[in-house]
């Protein structure tokens, strides 16, 4: 890497620098899609500065024109604001570099002057029974088929145990669809209902941790 003789370096090489480290730790192939995405925004917001030249000042007005100034390029149109949540994400990433390039240049962390943006958790309702039941009924069948020369019918899906397996998994078990994905057969004891998520890359696992989840009965009879 070129750096300057301050020992920073360019916002654009930076972030190269700091994607690299962050895939040397075995970060996820979606979180390091999320670091590029976010990171080449803030290159796009801030040009191509010395790294040792951002202030905090400067972070707080991206965050402040994330919120007021931004037009998220989205691929189902629409012109709606980011959600709050979003913005914090994106205040994380710019932590997590401006930590990164600390440690590497040797210079102070405009993050650490930045607050976490607020936001409100959005409380999460349970499903009913009746939901769940109208779920895996959705599962069962095709939707219904309509001819000018014969009876309306509907077809059961081939894939309808397979799809009570995984509703029911999610169910018990909250995990991310992407974990659900990435466990492996010997991963799930069906005796004792325990379900063993691995850490990133190797399981799917979210913020770098694994972790043991439970089946109940009814999903284990299913699976």
């Amino acid at each position: 890497m070129n750096r300057t003789s301050s020992g920073s370096m360019r916002l654009e090489k930076a972030i190269q620098g700091f994607i690299q480290s962050k895939q040397a730790e075995g970060c996820s192939d979606n979180t390091i899609v999320t670091y590029t995405q976010q990171m080449g925004v803030w290159r796009e917001y801030a040009g191509d500065v010395q790294v040792n030249d951002v202030t905090s000042q400067d972070v707080r007005a991206f965050l402040a024109w994330m919120r007021t100034g931004y037009e998220p390029r989205r691929i189902a149109g629409g012109d709606q604001p980011l959600a709050p949540k979003t913005i914090r994400n994106f205040w994380v990433t710019l932590s997590a570099f401006f930590t990164w390039a600390s440690e590497e240049f040797g210079i102070p962390s405009p993050g650490k002057g930045v607050h976490a943006p607020k936001f409100e958790e959005t409380p999460v309702e349970t499903f009913k029974r009746e939901e769940v039941e109208l779920l895996l009924k959705a599962a069962d069948y095709l939707r219904e088929a309509k001819s000018a020369v014969r009876q309306s019918f509907t077809m059961r899906r081939a894939t309808a145990n397979r799809d009570h397996a995984i509703i029911l998994f999610l169910l018990d078990t909250v995990l991310r669809p992407s974990e659900l994905c990435a466990l492996n057969v010997g991963d799930v004891d069906l005796k004792s209902g325990k379900v063993v998520v691995k850490h990133e890359v190797g399981g799917g696992a979210k913020g770098g941790k694994g972790r043991v989840v439970f089946l109940g009965k009814a999903c284990r009879r299913t699976v």
